[in-house]
């Protein structure tokens, strides 16, 4: 199946999101707790995604990584990128999703991996705000500065509206030693596209 990425538009220099994250979602009915239930229908990356993040299913990252290395490698501007950094986490977990798969791009592009520069300090997650009522102005902040120039990728694992990326890339363009900064989202809701 693959992948099928699109170019995004923000505050940064380019950015890409590799797929939409659902294909189709159908409502089933309520269960017994008055919840309503999908059956729902995720592009491949999706369903890694949703596996990894949502069911604990750790060994699903060399799977999107299977997926993602060939785009990687075909984005030329990537060869300009010293450090990946990964989008801040909202939510608390055992493990970060986002986290763990910028390490993982990381790695592949044998560039550094800083996980400390930026910090979520709101409480709630940008796809819990209603769209019209979304902004993050505030809520991001650098932890630490640059020494030296450098040129960023910044790798989030679900892109909704944009406002995170844009608001992380606002208080990055503030650093005067960045370059230029890149952004990747592995997939994106079933928002606009």
């Amino acid at each position: 199946m693959g992948i099928s990425p699109f170019e995004i538009s923000g505050s940064w220099d380019k950015g890409y999101v590799l797929d939409r994250h659902i294909l189709k979602s159908i409502p089933k009915g309520e269960n017994v707790y008055g919840h309503m239930q999908f059956d729902t229908t995720r592009t491949e990356l999706g369903e890694l995604l949703y596996l990894f993040k949502n069911q604990n299913k750790f060994d699903c990252l060399y799977d999107i990584m299977e997926l993602v290395k060939p785009f990687l490698e075909a984005w030329d501007d990537l060869e300009e990128v010293d450090i990946v950094l990964p989008a801040p986490p909202t939510k608390s977990r055992s493990y970060q999703p986002a986290e763990e798969i910028a390490q993982a791009v990381a790695k592949y592009l044998d560039v550094s991996y800083v996980d400390n520069v930026l910090e979520n300090t709101g409480s709630t997650q940008a796809k819990n705000i209603p769209k019209s009522e979304r902004s993050m102005k505030g809520s991001i902040i650098a932890n630490i500065k640059a020494t030296r120039p450098h040129t960023i990728l910044l790798v989030d694992d679900l892109f909704d509206t944009g406002s995170t990326m844009n608001e992380c890339v606002s208080v990055l363009k503030e650093d005067p030693k960045l370059k230029k900064i890149y952004v990747l989202a592995m997939t994106k809701t079933m928002g606009e596209s």
